[in-house]
């Protein structure tokens, strides 16, 4: 829950949908008939020419999408339907949103890694590039992008390699160098930045930042938001929805064969980046041990700083009002930002 209202959903909005469905089995076609009501209220706001109330109904019904689905695999017939509604609200927000979100296409591999920028109105930005977890994609991120908007930093939020639309590049990946290194190479001459890079990670994301920065001789400042060290060493403590979400998100016919693809996410033998970092964990997270970002930590050196939060939870969403605020006053401390 905490995440959700942190995404920007009310909690009785929340607390009423998870009443409709009742069982776990209805819970994707309640939040998706939710959407769907947004929607309407956004095309109602868009006709008569209210566009701000119009893309911000959108930001919601993609919330509402992107929640009814993100850990929903009984049926992914109707997940990937509730993902892609998810994706369409979110291109119809984009152009509406304060500032605006440029959809911007970057070549991959054999495909297409799709993002959005987001530029404060200032002459020339520093840019934070915003990585997503197992089960979070580029639409989730509109109010997180807001505290680096108003620090007068740019952000690019995008979908890598098994994450959103990223999946048509087939499952999550342990090795991003390649994918931070096209992000990098195709945003440097983007109008309207002045070069200077920040990046930070949310969870599964952190791990990705982490295993993929040193490859950005440019990189200046690196966040990593509850993220982990070696999958491996504590996979089986996992809880066993997020088993299943690593399933989905690392293919595996069975526990066994997923926790094999685990074993390949570790930072072990892995450059570490040569910037600056900033680790932020939650004691009572769940899912990825506070032991292993202190790992993390270990395997930075003297370029880490360490802040735990002993009440926090996974992602320290229930704490978002710490969190946020501290990781963009670091970031902006290091990129030239406002604070």
């Amino acid at each position: 829950m905490p995440r959700i209202q942190t995404a920007g959903i009310t909690s009785m909005d929340a607390l009423r949908l998870t009443g409709e469905a009742g069982e776990w089995r209805h819970w994707c076609a309640a939040w998706s008939r939710e959407a769907e009501r947004h929607i309407t209220l956004a095309e109602e706001a868009e006709a008569r020419g209210r566009l701000i109330t119009a893309g911000e109904a959108y930001i919601r019904a993609a919330l509402f999408f992107h929640f009814a689905q993100f850990m929903f695999f009984d049926d992914l017939a109707q997940k990937h339907r509730a993902a892609q509604r998810k994706v369409e609200a979110y291109r119809r927000a984009a152009p509406l949103l304060l500032p605006a979100a440029k959809p911007i296409a970057i070549p991959f591999s054999d495909g297409v890694l799709y993002g959005y920028l987001r530029r404060p109105e200032v002459e020339a930005a520093s840019l934070v590039i915003i990585i997503s977890g197992s089960d979070s994609t580029k639409e989730e991120f509109a109010s997180l992008e807001e505290h680096f908007l108003r620090r007068n930093l740019a952000t690019f939020s995008f979908d890598g390699p098994g994450q959103g639309e990223g999946r048509r590049q087939g499952y999550l990946t342990p090795d991003w160098a390649p994918v931070l290194t096209a992000v990098a190479e195709l945003l440097a001459d983007e109008p309207g930045l002045n070069g200077r890079i920040g990046m930070m990670g949310m969870a599964f994301g952190g791990h990705l930042a982490l295993q993929g920065a040193a490859a950005i001789s440019s990189l200046e400042a690196l966040v990593c938001m509850n993220g982990f060290y070696d999958m491996g060493s504590f996979w089986d403590g996992l809880p066993e929805v997020y088993r299943a979400n690593m399933c989905y998100s690392l293919s595996g016919a069975n526990s066994d064969e997923t926790r094999t693809h685990a074993r390949r996410f570790t930072l072990a033998g892995t450059p570490p980046p040569s910037c600056p970092t900033l680790i932020i964990h939650g004691a009572r997270d769940k899912i990825f041990p506070l032991e292993d970002a202190r790992r993390i930590a270990n395997h930075i050196g003297s370029l880490a700083e360490m802040v735990e939060y002993p009440e926090g939870n996974h992602v320290c969403n229930n704490i978002a009002y710490k969190y946020r605020p501290l990781m963009a006053d670091w970031l902006a401390g290091r990129l030239g930002g406002c604070v």
